[in-house]
Protein backbone atom coordinates (compact mmCIF):
# COMPACT_ATOMS: atom_id res chain seq x y z
CA UNK A 1 0.00 0.00 0.00
CA UNK A 2 2.85 2.38 0.87
CA UNK A 3 4.48 1.68 -2.49
CA UNK A 4 1.24 2.55 -4.30
CA UNK A 5 0.98 5.85 -2.37
CA UNK A 6 4.58 6.76 -3.25
CA UNK A 7 4.02 5.92 -6.91
CA UNK A 8 0.79 7.97 -6.93
CA UNK A 9 2.61 10.95 -5.39
CA UNK A 10 5.36 10.70 -8.02
CA UNK A 11 2.76 10.48 -10.79
CA UNK A 12 1.01 13.63 -9.50
CA UNK A 13 4.29 15.55 -9.25
CA UNK A 14 5.37 14.52 -12.76
CA UNK A 15 1.95 15.37 -14.17
CA UNK A 16 2.02 18.79 -12.54
CA UNK A 17 5.42 19.56 -14.02
CA UNK A 18 4.47 18.30 -17.48
CA UNK A 19 1.10 20.05 -17.58
CA UNK A 20 2.29 23.20 -15.84
CA UNK A 21 -0.60 23.18 -13.41
CA UNK A 22 1.46 25.11 -10.86
CA UNK A 23 1.25 22.66 -7.96
CA UNK A 24 4.48 24.14 -6.62
CA UNK A 25 4.01 27.68 -7.95
CA UNK A 26 5.83 30.35 -5.93
CA UNK A 27 3.90 33.33 -7.26
CA UNK A 28 2.80 35.09 -10.39
CA UNK A 29 -0.60 36.17 -9.05
CA UNK A 30 -1.53 39.62 -10.34
CA UNK A 31 -2.67 40.85 -6.93
CA UNK A 32 0.28 39.62 -4.87
CA UNK A 33 3.67 39.67 -6.59
CA UNK A 34 6.12 37.01 -5.45
CA UNK A 35 9.49 38.01 -3.98
CA UNK A 36 12.27 38.74 -6.44
CA UNK A 37 14.70 35.86 -7.06
CA UNK A 38 18.47 35.94 -7.43
CA UNK A 39 19.24 39.10 -5.45
CA UNK A 40 21.14 39.40 -2.23
CA UNK A 41 19.03 38.00 0.60
CA UNK A 42 19.25 41.31 2.46
CA UNK A 43 17.46 42.97 -0.43
CA UNK A 44 14.59 40.50 -0.73
CA UNK A 45 11.79 40.20 1.76
CA UNK A 46 9.17 37.55 2.31
CA UNK A 47 6.13 37.42 0.05
CA UNK A 48 3.95 40.49 0.54
CA UNK A 49 1.05 40.24 2.92
CA UNK A 50 -1.19 43.22 3.52
CA UNK A 51 -0.91 46.27 1.31
CA UNK A 52 -0.35 49.50 3.16
CA UNK A 53 -0.58 53.12 2.14
CA UNK A 54 2.98 54.42 2.60
CA UNK A 55 3.24 56.51 -0.56
CA UNK A 56 4.57 60.03 -0.22
CA UNK A 57 1.99 62.68 -1.02
CA UNK A 58 3.95 64.61 -3.66
CA UNK A 59 3.08 65.37 -7.25
CA UNK A 60 5.03 63.92 -10.18
CA UNK A 61 4.03 65.42 -13.46
CA UNK A 62 0.55 64.29 -14.38
CA UNK A 63 0.35 61.51 -11.79
CA UNK A 64 0.64 62.27 -8.07
CA UNK A 65 2.33 59.75 -5.83
CA UNK A 66 -0.74 59.85 -3.61
CA UNK A 67 -2.45 57.72 -6.27
CA UNK A 68 -0.13 54.83 -5.35
CA UNK A 69 0.49 52.68 -2.32
CA UNK A 70 3.89 51.17 -1.61
CA UNK A 71 3.90 47.39 -1.31
CA UNK A 72 5.39 46.47 2.07
CA UNK A 73 7.78 43.53 2.43
CA UNK A 74 8.62 43.50 -1.27
CA UNK A 75 12.05 45.08 -1.12
CA UNK A 76 13.91 45.94 -4.30
CA UNK A 77 17.68 46.53 -4.40
CA UNK A 78 19.23 49.91 -3.72
CA UNK A 79 21.10 51.42 -6.66
CA UNK A 80 24.32 53.22 -5.64
CA UNK A 81 26.11 56.04 -7.45
CA UNK A 82 29.63 57.44 -7.44
CA UNK A 83 30.31 60.90 -6.01
CA UNK A 84 28.81 63.73 -8.08
CA UNK A 85 27.55 61.28 -10.72
CA UNK A 86 24.36 59.89 -12.14
CA UNK A 87 26.14 57.23 -14.22
CA UNK A 88 25.11 53.62 -13.58
CA UNK A 89 27.92 51.21 -12.75
CA UNK A 90 27.76 47.68 -14.27
CA UNK A 91 27.03 46.20 -10.83
CA UNK A 92 23.97 48.46 -10.59
CA UNK A 93 22.72 47.77 -14.12
CA UNK A 94 22.80 44.05 -13.33
CA UNK A 95 20.40 44.76 -10.45
CA UNK A 96 18.19 46.86 -12.71
CA UNK A 97 18.03 44.10 -15.34
CA UNK A 98 16.54 41.79 -12.71
CA UNK A 99 14.14 44.51 -11.56
CA UNK A 100 12.97 45.09 -15.15
CA UNK A 101 12.38 41.39 -15.69
CA UNK A 102 10.42 41.21 -12.45
CA UNK A 103 8.27 44.30 -13.08
CA UNK A 104 7.34 43.08 -16.55
CA UNK A 105 5.75 39.97 -15.03
CA UNK A 106 3.03 42.00 -13.28
CA UNK A 107 0.64 44.34 -15.07
CA UNK A 108 -0.46 46.08 -11.86
CA UNK A 109 3.04 46.65 -10.47
CA UNK A 110 4.46 50.17 -10.59
CA UNK A 111 7.77 51.56 -9.40
CA UNK A 112 8.47 54.78 -7.53
CA UNK A 113 12.10 55.73 -8.10
CA UNK A 114 13.64 58.05 -5.50
CA UNK A 115 16.89 59.88 -6.22
CA UNK A 116 19.06 60.69 -3.17
CA UNK A 117 22.39 62.43 -2.51
CA UNK A 118 24.84 62.82 0.35
CA UNK A 119 24.75 66.05 2.33
CA UNK A 120 27.62 67.76 0.50
CA UNK A 121 26.58 70.47 -1.95
CA UNK A 122 23.77 72.99 -2.00
CA UNK A 123 20.10 72.09 -1.68
CA UNK A 124 19.43 73.07 -5.30
CA UNK A 125 22.40 71.12 -6.65
CA UNK A 126 21.54 67.98 -4.70
CA UNK A 127 17.86 68.18 -5.70
CA UNK A 128 18.96 68.39 -9.34
CA UNK A 129 21.47 65.55 -8.98
CA UNK A 130 18.85 63.37 -7.23
CA UNK A 131 16.49 64.09 -10.12
CA UNK A 132 19.15 63.07 -12.67
CA UNK A 133 19.83 59.86 -10.72
CA UNK A 134 16.14 58.91 -10.50
CA UNK A 135 15.63 59.68 -14.19
CA UNK A 136 18.75 57.72 -15.19
CA UNK A 137 17.28 54.66 -13.45
CA UNK A 138 13.92 55.32 -15.11
CA UNK A 139 15.53 55.67 -18.55
CA UNK A 140 17.50 52.45 -18.05
CA UNK A 141 14.34 50.54 -17.11
CA UNK A 142 12.42 51.97 -20.09
CA UNK A 143 15.27 50.81 -22.35
CA UNK A 144 14.91 47.39 -20.69
CA UNK A 145 11.30 47.29 -21.96
CA UNK A 146 9.51 48.45 -18.82
CA UNK A 147 6.53 50.58 -19.81
CA UNK A 148 7.25 54.23 -19.02
CA UNK A 149 3.80 54.72 -17.50
CA UNK A 150 4.68 52.19 -14.78
CA UNK A 151 7.58 54.33 -13.50
CA UNK A 152 7.49 57.47 -11.33
CA UNK A 153 10.67 59.40 -10.49
CA UNK A 154 11.20 61.88 -7.66
CA UNK A 155 14.23 63.57 -6.11
CA UNK A 156 14.74 64.04 -2.40
CA UNK A 157 18.25 65.48 -2.79
CA UNK A 158 19.91 65.29 0.62
CA UNK A 159 16.64 65.40 2.61
CA UNK A 160 16.40 61.68 3.44
CA UNK A 161 19.83 60.23 4.25
CA UNK A 162 20.05 56.46 4.64
CA UNK A 163 22.69 56.92 7.34
CA UNK A 164 24.00 59.88 9.31
CA UNK A 165 27.68 60.74 9.34
CA UNK A 166 30.47 62.62 7.63
CA UNK A 167 32.53 59.70 6.38
CA UNK A 168 33.02 58.32 2.89
CA UNK A 169 31.19 55.16 3.99
CA UNK A 170 28.13 57.16 5.11
CA UNK A 171 28.19 59.37 2.02
CA UNK A 172 28.45 56.30 -0.22
CA UNK A 173 25.28 54.82 1.30
CA UNK A 174 23.41 58.10 0.80
CA UNK A 175 24.26 58.43 -2.92
CA UNK A 176 21.51 56.13 -4.06
CA UNK A 177 18.35 55.40 -5.96
CA UNK A 178 15.56 53.75 -3.99
CA UNK A 179 13.13 51.50 -5.86
CA UNK A 180 9.73 51.28 -4.19
CA UNK A 181 7.30 48.75 -5.67
CA UNK A 182 3.76 50.10 -5.66
CA UNK A 183 0.29 49.66 -7.05
CA UNK A 184 -2.50 52.10 -7.78
CA UNK A 185 -4.80 52.65 -4.86
CA UNK A 186 -8.10 50.82 -5.15
CA UNK A 187 -10.15 54.00 -4.82
CA UNK A 188 -8.46 55.71 -7.80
Amino acid sequence: MLKIAKNLLWAIMIASVVTGCGLFDQGGDEETPAPMDDLESTEVAAAPGDWSSNATDKSLGDSPLSDYEVIPNLNFPTIYFAYDSNALAPSETAKLDKVAEYINRYDNLYLIIEGHCDQRGTEEYNRSLGDRRANMIREYLVNANVKADKLRAISYGKDKPAVEGNTEEAWGKNRRGMLLPARKKANK
